[in-house]
C-alpha cells in the first residue's frame, strides 16, 4: 500500500504569496556543485514545509540525466559569491542513488529512499537531515508573510465645464413723456369808441391773419451703453470623501503534530 503524500511539503512556486525574504538569496537557478568540483545540475525550486515554514529540500535539475532529484537542505551549503550550492557532503554514489523526484507529493516512503541514499537509517530522525547552518542566522531562508496596505492618492480629472455666453432678450418699455404744443385762443372785444379805433371801409376782399402753431413731438432713439460687467473666476472647494476598501493579510498557521511544538510570534512579543 502506497504511503499518503505529505501535503505540507510543497514546491515554493506552487505557494501563492510565499517568496524569499527581501535581502536573502534566492538560489533558484544557481549551479549545484559536487565535492569534486563538477556540476550536478541547477536548482529548479525549493520544497517548503508549510507547517514549519522552513525549506526542506532543494529540487535539482540533473545535467544530462533528464530527471530531478531532491537534496535535503542539511546537505546543501551556499557559496553566495559564486551563486553556487555545494553538496560536497554527498559522494557521487550517494547522489546517483537519490530517487527521482516527479514533482508529486512527498511521502514518508520517498523520504526513506532519500535517507537510504544518504546512508541514513531514519531520515527524519537525523538532526542534520533537515538542518544546515548555511540556512540559519544571517543566511537563513525566511518565509515572508505579505499584507495589503491602503495607499490613497489623488489625481486631477476634468469634472465638468462651465460655459458663459450672452443672449439678447426683448423687454417692452412704457414711459410717460410730457410734450407741449401751441393752440390759438380767439378773444372778442367790443369797440367802445369807434372814432378812436378809426373808421374803415368794407371791401370785397377777405382779410386773413395766419399764425404758425408749434408742437413738440416725441422722438424715440435707442443707443447701446454698458450696463454691467461679468467677472468669471474659478475657486477651489475642499470636501471630505470617504474611501472604503478590503485589505488582505497573510498569516502563518501551524498544525501541531506533537505536544512539544512551540510557535513564536514576534508580533505577540511586542505587545
Amino acid at each position: 500500500m502506497a504511503s499518503e503524500p505529505m501535503d505540507r511539503v510543497v514546491p515554493l512556486n506552487q505557494l501563492p504569496g510565499y517568496r524569499v525574504a527581501d535581502g536573502e538569496p534566492d538560489i533558484r537557478g544557481w549551479d549545484v556543485m559536487t565535492g569534486d568540483g563538477s556540476r550536478l545540475g541547477k536548482v529548479d525550486d525549493l520544497l517548503v514545509d508549510t507547517q514549519a515554514n522552513k525549506v526542506r529540500y532543494v529540487d535539482v535539475d540533473v545535467d544530462g540525466d533528464n530527471r530531478h532529484v531532491t537534496v535535503p537542505i542539511g546537505y546543501a551549503r551556499l557559496e553566495q559569491n559564486r551563486h553556487q550550492v555545494l553538496v560536497d557532503r554527498l559522494g557521487r554514489e550517494q547522489l546517483r542513488a537519490l530517487p527521482t523526484y516527479t514533482h508529486g507529493g512527498i511521502t514518508p516512503e520517498y523520504e526513506e529512499q532519500v535517507g537510504r541514499a544518504c546512508d541514513l537509517n531514519t531520515a527524519a530522525s537525523t538532526p542534520d537531515f533537515y538542518e544546515n547552518d548555511a540556512f540559519r542566522g544571517n543566511d537563513e531562508m525566511r518565509l515572508t508573510l505579505n499584507e495589503e496596505q491602503l495607499a490613497v492618492g489623488k489625481r486631477q480629472v476634468q469634472a465638468g465645464e462651465v460655459g458663459v455666453h450672452k443672449r439678447v432678450e426683448t423687454e417692452r418699455v412704457h414711459e410717460n413723456v410730457q410734450v407741449r404744443h401751441e393752440e390759438v385762443d380767439v378773444e372778442r372785444r367790443p369797440i367802445t369808441d369807434p372814432m378812436a379805433a378809426g373808421a374803415g371801409q368794407i371791401t370785397e376782399t377777405e382779410d386773413e391773419i395766419r399764425i404758425p402753431l408749434h408742437a413738440e413731438e416725441v422722438v424715440v432713439e435707442k443707443r447701446v451703453v454698458p450696463a454691467e460687467e461679468l467677472v468669471v473666476r474659478k475657486r477651489e472647494v475642499v470636501e471630505n470623501e470617504d474611501v472604503d476598501a478590503t485589505l488582505r493579510r497573510e498569516r502563518a498557521e501551524v498544525d501541531r503534530e506533537t505536544t512539544d511544538t512551540h510557535l513564536r510570534d514576534d508580533r505577540l512579543d511586542r505587545r
